[in-house]
């Protein structure tokens, strides 16, 4: 065979290989995609939250079928990881954390499973409230007082499946001032139940103490001080801090007049949430998700007030230990914001 032969033969291959590759994928289009949404309670904030979400994408998108699946932040990062749901919209510090490790209730690492796509928001509130007539009997302002005196309570907190709402929460927090959860709560076990739950037992009188997320200010906690007076648990700063440290979320002062029981600025922690999904998902379906949101920065913005400065600019900042999925990443990569 003669060199220029040989030549034309080998291009001739070099082409065929190149046709048979898939061309990289155009999602500048407007055809549907298809996912679920697992992670949150069947009611509340993330589903409102979620449904307006979905339905910008539908709109960007026409026949796009978006499902919300109810659950638990725990349980929705664990169905994306099996491929049973596609996204998670409430993936937390400590769920994300405990995936990676496999700790229960994640019976082995879920790592490589599933990836970031944005930051939702940094708005979770942890709220450390006790009835008024529980703390002047025990003279009680602060968590420093708990931890001094030990007074038995009436705890709530959230579900165990809930990890970011109790291990970063009341865990984390007592954990800082040395309270030993089973020496307080002796008298009653702990009462689990989400926020909701969890406020109708102190509106009723079954609880002293409340410990859970929620944002500033709830409507709901002006309601029940009405008829049943409330304060808020003071806490130290450097404790605070070193609770919200844990894991990696941040500490934050609550203006005094917040409530209307609280005459003094006061510290808690605020808590972020972000989105992830699968590594099964497309990245036709990350990528055209993302697009679609960063595209109505102004009607995410709209939806509640823990994405009033929702900006695609901060929102891809990852705080998680996972990688962008490639569908993210793209986006990202086109406007600028990932190299």
């Amino acid at each position: 065979m003669t060199i220029r032969v040989f030549a034309q033969a080998a291009c001739a291959v070099t082409l065929a290989l190149l046709s048979a590759m898939p061309a990289h994928a155009d999602f500048n289009d407007n055809k549907p995609v298809s996912y679920t949404v697992d992670g949150a309670t069947a009611t509340g904030y993330f589903k409102v939250v979620t449904e307006a979400m979905n339905g910008i994408v539908r709109e960007a998108y026409p026949g796009t079928d978006a499902t919300y699946k109810p659950g638990s932040p725990a349980g929705g990062i664990l169905n994306i990881s099996r491929g049973t749901s596609d996204f998670t919209f409430n993936a937390g510090a400590t769920e994300v954390g405990y995936a990676l490790d496999g700790k229960a209730p994640f019976q082995e690492s879920q790592k490589g499973k599933f990836k970031f796509v944005m930051l939702l928001h940094s708005g979770l509130i942890m709220h450390s409230l006790m009835t008024k007539e529980w703390a002047d009997k025990h003279g009680i302002k602060s968590f420093s007082d708990i931890a001094a005196k030990k007074p038995q309570m009436r705890l709530t907190v959230n579900t165990l499946a809930n990890l970011q709402s109790t291990v970063s929460m009341y865990q984390a927090v007592f954990d800082a001032y040395g309270i030993n959860v089973a020496e307080v709560t002796k008298i009653q076990p702990v009462f689990r139940s989400n926020a909701a739950g969890g406020f109708d037992a102190v509106r009723d009188g079954k609880i002293d103490v409340f410990i859970n997320g929620g944002f500033l200010p709830t409507a709901e906690i002006v309601d029940i001080n009405r008829g049943r007076p409330l304060m808020w648990v003071g806490g130290d700063p450097a404790k605070n801090k070193a609770a919200a440290d844990r894991w990696t979320n941040t500490p934050i002062t609550v203006p005094k007049g917040t409530y209307p029981f609280m005459a003094e600025d006061d510290v808690t922690i605020a808590l972020w949430n972000s989105i992830v999904a699968g590594a099964h998902v497309s990245d036709e379906t990350v990528y055209k998700f993302v697009k679609a949101l960063a595209q109505n920065e102004a009607r995410m913005r709209a939806i509640h007030p823990t994405l009033k400065e929702f900006d695609i600019k901060k929102v891809s900042a990852n705080p998680t230990k996972l990688d962008y999925h490639p569908g993210a990443a793209r986006y990202y990569k086109e406007v600028g914001l990932l190299k």
